[in-house]
């Protein structure tokens, strides 16, 4: 359920080692850039499922640090709204719109803030922006973005 122009050069960055994963390098290394397209194409037209809101709480003050943050999150991530700024490397090489975030498992969601904000995943506006995130803020995002269809 991602865009695909995101997923075909997010499949590049792991199969150029550019974005790091045990995971995802090994099983991309032997793929052609046709392949990676063609992967991209699938899993573009796939729907994700929300979690459901484990923490109501939490999940409201992830939806407020979303949209009325400084940056806000949705100046760039809100995809019902159809926003989606060109990245110009902001999240690490990537040649189209920021990623939607809505439905993303939440743990994935801390651990790639995480990422940005130690600089081992490169983006230019990402890394400083997840530098200023506390931990319970990642928490909250990712609670409200979880749960987000």
């Amino acid at each position: 359920g991602q865009k695909l122009e995101y997923l075909y050069w997010e499949l590049r960055a792991f199969k150029q080692d550019i974005r790091k994963s045990d995971v995802m390098m090994p099983n991309l290394t032997s793929l052609s850039y046709t392949d990676l397209a063609d992967v991209a194409n699938f899993y573009s037209k796939q729907t994700r499922k929300a979690d459901a809101v484990t923490d109501a709480v939490l999940a409201a003050g992830g939806e407020s640090r979303f949209f009325n943050g400084m940056p806000s999150c949705a100046m760039c991530h809100d995809a019902a709204a159809g926003h989606g700024m060109p990245m110009m490397g902001m999240m690490g090489g990537g040649r189209t719109g920021a990623p939607n975030l809505n439905g993303q498992h939440a743990s994935y969601i801390v651990d790639q803030l995480n990422r940005f904000a130690s600089g081992e995943r490169r983006g230019t506006v990402m890394n400083r922006v997840a530098g200023t995130l506390t931990s319970p803020d990642k928490m909250a995002l990712a609670e409200f973005l979880s749960s987000t269809p």
